[in-house]
């Protein structure tokens, strides 16, 4: 009995660790795995243990792509990076052989397990948004000293289903707590907003959606139509709202050139080429240019060399002549006077654009999307290099061809970099020597494994969950309905805080006990 409790110590042991680590420290995600894959090897009875392992359907096809990496090893040129991409992916491995083979977790520790770990991605979110906020931090990715703000975004949207559920559904839990707990919830779901992470934002839409289609299934017939009115009044306001925000940043009226100014305030003759630039804000860039009256009363109000670089390594010149646009005043020397001081500041930090300078703004982020599609559309490659959207549509369709090439069985489990790295070369691209990948996991998996490959990872997704019939417990379906999501434009289980936050969540969901009720 003495040992069984301390086998029992040492298994929370490494999931605090895990929980703990997620959210704040890789060092103690790694500290976790170790504790826990320690726990799987030197039990005495780990024979018995991989025969229950064997026989666990679910654990097998789970562990099942995991298996066929390590096949695509076996053909890889890069073996080095093989290895490293193996070790990366550990997780799918070490949470199945000990989740399947310890006691299942207790309804309360369950329970508890998932709101400590809620509560300590609260911490993070909460001080990377003092972070972002006591340093007027004009890139909110900046403000994520801990884990990336694409994995903090997944951990949020998982930790804010369960805070809402718990607080909702258990009855158990005191009422102040509950409150906390949908504080809490709250600020998770804000965080989307306030950081602009449209990827978050569009994942937490759908939540909603599959949430009110749970209700729909389970509700009386009025309910129904509440629940369907509801559904449809979200479709219809985000989607006027994302057409009306596209229209006017794309629409502008026509011009006469001939009936433009040709002279500024000052007496010198304006630039007018709407083609030269593009439209920004529902206005031409190109037009009411005096680059010598911009120059000159630059160097009045900054010390930043008008002809040289901002904080971002962009032209000051360019950038200027972006945000007077965005302000709607001429490029000349009233539309520099013009400028407040704060605007000065954002001009010298790279800001382009006086939306994009506002704290809490959901349209500067679709702002700086259409600009980049824009640019993309115009096929100005010259300016890819910094866009992320820009990035994918390249990386994309360089997956595309890489895929056709070894559409079966891929190209072996290490050599999904060097084929990039190859193929941009060929190209000419501004991301040569970046170390990117297609930013798709789905696609990394047909590239580097082949269509065998992406197959039998969907079935690792889903089949488990069917067999431990996990599809029944709401947090399950919210956190699956995360991670493919998130498969669709990050290499989501690529890194190790992403694979750690699939494996573990997946595993921690489908051995839950069964006795007792689902909180």
């Amino acid at each position: 009995m003495h040992r069984e409790k301390i086998r029992l110590y040492i298994f929370y042991l490494g999931i605090l660790f895990t929980v703990i680590g997620l959210p704040f420290s890789r060092a103690l995600i790694s500290f976790g795995q170790v504790t826990l894959g320690a726990l799987f090897l030197f039990d005495i009875n780990l024979i018995s243990k991989l025969k229950i392992f064997v026989k666990d359907k679910a654990a097998i096809s789970f562990v099942s792509i995991y298996l066929l990496w390590i096949v695509g090893a076996l053909y890889s040129t890069d073996f080095e990076y093989a290895l490293f991409d193996l070790r990366t992916k550990l997780p799918l491995l070490i949470f199945p052989l000990v989740f399947s083979t310890e006691k299942p977790l207790s309804n309360t520790s369950y329970r508890n397990i998932a709101i400590f770990f809620s509560a300590v991605v609260v911490a993070s979110i909460a001080t990377s948004l003092y972070i972002y906020y006591i340093n007027n931090l004009s890139d909110y990715r900046e403000a994520f000293v801990f884990v990336s703000h694409i994995r903090m975004s997944l951990m949020a949207l998982i930790a804010s289903t369960i805070l809402f559920y718990y607080s909702i559904s258990n009855n158990d839990i005191k009422s102040i707590y509950r409150l906390f707990m949908v504080i809490g919830g709250i600020l998770l779901i804000a965080s989307q907003f306030i950081f602009s992470m449209l990827s978050g934002i569009f994942i937490f839409i759908i939540i909603l959606i599959v949430f009110s289609i749970r209700l729909l299934y389970k509700a009386r017939f009025t309910k129904v139509i509440y629940g369907i009115a509801f559904i449809f009044l979200i479709i219809v306001y985000l989607g006027l709202s994302l057409f009306s925000t596209v229209r006017n940043y794309n629409d502008v009226s026509e011009i006469d050139l001939n009936n433009l100014d040709t002279i500024s305030l000052q007496g010198n003759k304006y630039t007018h080429n709407p083609n030269d630039y593009q439209i920004e804000n529902g206005s031409y860039i190109g037009i009411y240019i005096q680059w010598y009256e911009m120059e000159q009363e630059w160097t009045i109000r900054s010390q930043m060399d008008f002809n040289g670089y901002d904080n971002k390594k962009q032209e000051v010149k360019i950038t200027l002549l972006r945000y007077l646009n965005s302000r709607g005043f001429r490029k000349d020397a009233q539309g520099v006077k013009n400028l407040s001081d704060e605007d000065i500041i954002n001009i010298e930090n790279g800001i382009a654009n006086y939306e994009y300078a506002k704290r809490i703004s959901l349209k500067k982020r679709i702002y700086k999307l259409i600009w980049q599609y824009n640019i993309y559309k115009n096929n100005n490659k010259a300016q890819n290099s910094g866009h992320t959207i820009l990035q994918r549509l390249e990386l994309w369709q360089v997956g595309i061809e890489l895929i056709s090439k070894n559409p079966i069985f891929g190209i072996g489990t290490g050599d999904i970099l060097n084929a990039y790295s190859d193929a941009l070369e060929q190209k000419s691209s501004s991301l040569i020597g970046k170390g990117l990948r297609s930013h798709n996991q789905y696609m990394n998996t047909t590239i580097t494994l082949g269509f065998v490959g992406l197959l039998l990872f969907l079935f690792s997704i889903f089949y488990p969950a069917f067999i431990k019939n996990a599809y029944q417990n709401p947090l399950f379906v919210y956190f699956l309905v995360i991670m493919v999501m998130s498969m669709l434009w990050e290499d989501t289980i690529d890194s190790q805080v992403g694979v750690t936050v699939y494996a573990f969540f997946y595993m921690f969901y489908i051995y839950k006990s069964k006795k007792g009720p689902i909180n």
